[in-house]
């Protein structure tokens, strides 16, 4: 049986009510890379820094997430 949260969402009986998760605003004109980077770094403090956890919400591999990790440190440098 599912009924509908506060928040809007569908939750089962008996079932955790897991919070939504927070919300990204990209303003139109951002590079795709920029967005890309808002993405993962806010995908990865939601996950509290845990790298795996966030590659697989991402749908990218652990290797790429380091990959790209690597580059915007070399770029905030």
């Amino acid at each position: 049986m599912s009924t509908n949260s506060s928040d809007g969402g569908e939750q089962q009986s008996g079932a955790v009510n897991f919070a939504t998760p927070p919300t990204l605003h990209i303003p139109v004109g951002t590079t795709v890379a920029e967005a890309q980077k808002l993405l993962i770094l806010a995908t990865l403090k939601h996950c509290g820094n845990h790298k795996t956890m966030a590659a697989a919400m991402l749908g990218i591999s652990l290797k790429t997430l380091y990959n790209r990790l690597n580059a915007y440190r070399v770029r905030q440098a």
